[in-house]
């Protein structure tokens, strides 16, 4: 008895090997090959028909099926071994030398019912036998045997690899998107306990100052959570709820600074339906708050834009605050060098993230996406 041995492969050894039924259906197989078969007679007769073969179309058509039909019969067994010895895994000699022994199989078998079939026609000339019969279209169909045995095997082989190579990109893109979607959790949960803590931060400050005001940032908080936890685990959302828990966030601060601080967000239309990764903007605006804003002593102002066009999504952050830093290389921090990996991880080349000085101070920083509206499918 054969047993499979593993041998070294290309492909992944984890991938199952393909079945019959993974490929076709065997009754479709078996019509399949009657069709393939009976269009092989119908070309052979037309060829005789034009040599001017002295006989009835008719007739020409009924011997060639009777010559190629047997070979209907016999693709599906011969396909599903083929597939049995690839299961195996055989190192080539000895699946050379079982497939030298299929072939032996099919020019024995398939030559006798060749020559059965044909002796069945009215027509045919008086036999010796039906052993004689069989011998002689065994030694007749020889050649043309072999040739048909290596044509099933190859087409079966090459549908065998063609339905693997399909799995192996399947496989290979969802693994990719469980790869991208744990990293971007992974990316998220350092983003979302800063923002917290920083907010959290920020109600610290003014307990003791002014109650009033902590109190209604204590309330704006826990809006601002429960929007967030109701999000989920979404790696992206619409714009326009990015808006609506970016207000929140906004609400904080503005409760936070009071005049020294003033926030306008604008969106068009045509952008607020369009996909962005959760909590993409509220890092830019806390670092526009953070750096810009808070190290003037003048009050201040952030200008969140947002618009479309072109198949793109231009999202703006500006600040009139104190500006980059000159005559050295800028440092990011958590939440401008995280959304940078998101973007990254998300969008790969597609997108694009720039930071620099504002006209009449301060600074802008520039977000670019592919347009996709909600509903439709994921960016390429």
């Amino acid at each position: 008895m054969i047993r499979p041995r593993p041998r070294p492969r290309p492909d992944d050894p984890d991938l199952p090997i393909a079945r019959l039924r993974d490929l076709v259906a065997p009754g479709r197989l078996l019509l399949a090959g009657f069709a393939f078969w009976t269009a092989f007679a119908l070309i052979f007769s037309i060829e005789y028909w034009l040599l001017a073969i002295p006989q009835p179309f008719g007739r020409v058509v009924a011997e060639q099926l009777a010559s190629w039909w047997p070979c209907a019969l016999l693709t599906p067994p011969l396909a599903a071994v083929t597939i049995r010895i690839r299961a195996l895994r055989l190192a080539r000699p000895r699946a050379a030398l079982l497939h030298a022994a299929g072939a032996a199989g099919f020019v024995i078998v398939g030559g006798a019912l060749m020559g059965a079939f044909e002796s069945l026609l009215p027509w045919s000339e008086a036999s010796d036998g039906l052993l004689a019969v069989a011998r002689h279209g065994v030694i007749r169909y020889l050649g043309p045997d072999l040739l048909l045995y290596c044509l099933v095997i190859a087409a079966t082989m090459a549908a065998a690899h063609a339905h693997e190579s399909r799995r192996r990109g399947v496989a290979a893109a969802t693994l990719a998107r469980q790869l991208a979607e744990a990293r971007l959790h992974v990316l998220s949960a350092q983003l979302q306990p800063h923002f917290l803590f920083n907010t959290l931060h920020a109600v610290s400050a003014l307990i003791w100052e002014d109650q009033a005001r902590a109190d209604r940032l204590l309330a704006r908080l826990s809006d601002l959570l429960r929007l967030t936890l109701r999000s989920g685990n979404r790696v992206e959302t619409t714009l326009e709820e990015e808006l609506v828990l970016l207000d929140r966030y906004v609400e904080i601060q503005e409760t936070r600074y009071g005049d020294r601080l003033r926030i306008r967000i604008e969106a068009e239309p045509a952008a607020r339906q369009a996909m962005v990764p959760h909590l993409i903007l509220q890092p830019l605006v806390e670092n526009a708050i953070r750096h810009g804003i808070t190290r003037r002593t003048a009050p201040g102002r952030v200008d969140v834009v947002a618009r479309a066009g072109g198949g793109r999504l231009h999202l703006t952050v500006r600040d009139d605050g104190v500006g980059l830093p000159s005559g050295r290389p800028l440092r990011e921090g958590v939440g401008l060098g995280v959304t940078r990996a998101r973007l990254r991880q998300l969008y790969g080349p597609a997108c694009g993230i720039e930071l620099s000085p504002a006209d009449g101070g301060g600074a802008v920083c520039a977000l670019t996406i592919p347009l996709r509206q909600a509903g439709a499918g994921a960016p390429a």
